[in-house]
């Protein structure tokens, strides 16, 4: 009788569950990770590579920024750098890239056209053979757009100043960003524009009192006695009335002429409106802040009425409409709020342990008179964060360190404070809502969801799994964002590390780890004008970074990897012989990553594998009416199986993923396919 060879079998490990650092091993499905850096859960499953992040200041992104191949008979010298024109096109285009038939350039203005010459400086250097497009080999062309990138990358400075960035803020499609100055006296305030970082010139302002006629923003400002002008750009009234002749607040002006006189009328057309109390002061800002942001809508009006709030610990709040900055003045000493939310129409504020609120449908105006109120907290606040909601049903989380407060209520008249959760609370800029509220708590992340009947709500820790990374990062927590296309919660650390937690229509799908060569101190998410989603952070460098774009850490290589838990296979105490692995892979451009794994434990009696290099190309299909012409691959395809040999006999495999690379846009691992025929068990 022959001797019958045990069939191969296939087991399929789906990879989900992200990181899982403390549940034992064999009690996890094959597809859980135990060690990972700079790759996501997806929402659909399987792991992301992550996306890069490039510097940013306003002028075109560099990873945006695109390249032309050309074929070119060469007959002089031509350097990366230089400058080539079409002689007869005039076309021109900076040269990023040279061998000797090939010329690659970005920057690229006017067409280049075939059988043309091409000079340098004024020097025929060759003639155009053909317009190549992009290069047809994968890799070069991951190299060229890398190279353009790098190249308007150089254009992109720091936010001026020293130190790290402050704050960011996304305002009507526009950054905005704080840093100390130079001098490292004070801090300055700096927009994003076409022609990188421009400081924001913050104005001036003066206080009037006995006010007696209603000025209005764009009157021209007349001193009675001084003769000093300016045209006010905000009148911010903080108590009194126009009617009863004691109204009394500041006039916030772009540019003054001269210098108001204290006691002196402030004269507009020749008549006297109100009373100078002081003179005016040039607005500036203390350094060393932590700028947080809100945009919010006071009394309607439209997207057009949405201004910028914030405040920074060391300054007073302030409203900032792209134009005109205005200090708000709310009465305490130090007027120096930490955090700031927009709720039910009033502008709520953090002093320590104090929570105030302005006037209904006033940020300017902090009198119990008109129905501003505070109310006390048994801590410093650490977070405010308006639930998920509308300004019907929403209510206000106000968290300390340790304990969770629910503010219910509509305004002064019913506000009512109830205390959620003691023992529970977050840690400074960690809030953000999704789907729910999360927090980081010194436990770890926190979900809040509410309930059939809102106004209550039910607390859940999520990464108790993750409890190591956790501990030993939960007081280096800066700051935190959302992706809503990706379903995530993202909390970053002062160490270059975060973690991007998965969250599905409130089901946790797992939390990985990422790991960024520029610490984040401070960061915001935003949507564009155009719907689109997009985020930044500030680092300690100074400069400004958007998140999710490109290939690379501001052209620096992502470090990526994944260590898959072991896999027993369902036999744990069963030999198998391994023979091939099928790695389904979904992307779109060509990706190169290292694959791995470890026998039996790693044993020192098993001889170990080494990592295998493999190469895939996932670029996508391409359809008439959908592409550039000379920018396209025919035939793509974006999901492929990697096949990779797997030899060696062992009772269990860990297998593993590695990318080190500037070059590959983010690619997703699906699953792993094992091939192995059973052997004898162990005795």
């Amino acid at each position: 009788m022959p001797l019958q060879t045990p069939p191969v079998k296939y087991d399929l490990a789906r990879l989900q569950g992200g990181l899982d650092q403390t549940t034992p091993m064999l009690s996890l499905p094959p597809g859980v990770c135990r060690a990972a850096s700079n790759f996501e859960h997806s929402i659909t499953g399987g792991y992301t590579r992550i996306a890069g992040y490039d510097r940013y200041d306003g002028q075109p992104n560099p990873s945006d920024a695109v390249y032309l191949l050309l074929e070119v008979t060469l007959t002089g010298a031509v350097s990366v750098g230089d400058t080539i024109t079409g002689d007869s096109s005039s076309a021109t285009g900076k040269v990023i890239g040279v061998d000797d038939i090939h010329v690659a350039v970005t920057r690229v203005t006017g067409t280049f056209l075939s059988g043309e010459d091409v000079t340098v400086g004024g020097t025929t250097v060759g003639a155009i053979a053909t317009i190549l497009g992009i290069d047809a080999d994968d890799e070069q062309d991951a190299i060229y757009r890398l190279a353009a990138a790098n190249d308007y990358r150089a254009d992109i400075g720091p936010v001026p100043g020293i130190g790290s960035v402050l704050g960011v803020a996304f305002y009507n499609g526009v950054v905005y960003a704080w840093r100390n100055n130079v001098a490292n006296t004070n801090a300055e305030m700096y927009e994003a524009t076409t022609s990188g970082w421009v400081k924001v010139d913050l104005g001036y302002e003066l206080a009037f009192d006995a006010g007696d006629v209603a000025i209005a923003d764009g009157d021209v400002i007349v001193g009675g006695t001084s003769g000093a002008t300016g045209t006010v750009a905000r009148v911010v009234l903080q108590s009194g009335d126009w009617a009863s002749n004691d109204a009394t607040g500041r006039l916030i002006f772009a540019s003054i002429t001269g210098t108001f006189q204290d006691n002196e009328d402030l004269n507009v057309g020749g008549l006297k409106y109100a009373v100078a109390n002081g003179t005016q002061a040039a607005i500036t800002l203390a350094k060393d802040g932590r700028v947080e942001t809100t945009v919010a809508n006071f009394g309607g009006g439209g997207a057009a009425n949405k201004k910028l709030y914030g405040c920074d610990g060391v300054n007073r709040a302030f409203e900032f409409d792209g134009t005109t900055y205005v200090p708000i003045e709310t009465g305490m000493s130090p007027d120096t709020p930490t955090h700031i939310a927009f709720h039910k129409q009033h502008l709520f504020l953090a002093f320590n342990h104090s929570l105030q609120f302005s006037s209904l449908g006033d940020p300017y105006q902090w009198t119990p008179l008109t129905g501003a109120g505070e109310i006390a907290m048994n801590d410093d606040i650490t977070n405010l964060l308006v639930m998920p909601g509308d300004q019907t049903t929403g209510a206000l989380g106000v968290y300390t360190r340790s304990d969770t407060s629910i503010l219910y209520g509509n305004s002064s008249a019913d506000f009512k404070l109830t205390n959620f959760n003691t023992g529970t609370g977050a840690v400074p800029y960690t809030a953000q809502t999704m789907d729910q509220a999360y927090v980081l708590d010194d436990r770890g992340v926190i979900g809040m969801n509410s309930t059939l009947n809102f106004g209550n709500f039910l607390p859940a820790a999520l990464t108790m799994n993750i409890r190591p990374f956790i501990q030993q990062r939960r007081n280096l927590a800066t700051a935190t964002v959302v992706n809503r296309e990706k379903s995530q919660y993202r909390v970053f650390f002062s160490d270059g590390s975060g973690l991007y937690l998965t969250i599905l229509n409130g089901k946790y799908l797992g939390a990985m780890p990422v790991q960024f060569t520029h610490p984040v101190t401070c960061s915001v998410e935003g949507e564009k004008p155009d719907g689109s989603e997009t985020a930044f952070f500030g680092s300690t460098n100074g400069y400004v970074y958007r998140l999710d774009v490109g290939t690379s850490f501001d052209g620096e290589v992502i470090p990526a990897n994944f260590n898959l838990v072991i896999n027993s296979i369902g036999s744990p105490r069963i030999l198998k012989r391994y023979r091939k692995a099928s790695v389904e892979m979904v992307g779109d451009s060509y990706a190169e990553f290292a694959f791995g794994y470890d026998l039996g434990y790693r044993s020192q009696y098993i001889d170990q594998p080494v990592d295998q290099d493999i190469a895939n190309t996932l670029r996508s299909g391409t359809f008439w009416d959908g592409f550039t012409w000379d920018n396209f691959v025919w035939d793509g395809s974006d999901v492929s199986p990697a096949e990779v040999d797997v030899n060696g006999t062992a009772e269990n495999i860990a297998v593993r993923f590695t990318s080190v690379s500037n070059l590959w846009q983010p690619f997703t691992v699906n699953s792993v396919i094992l091939h192995y025929t059973p052997r004898r068990g162990l005795r």
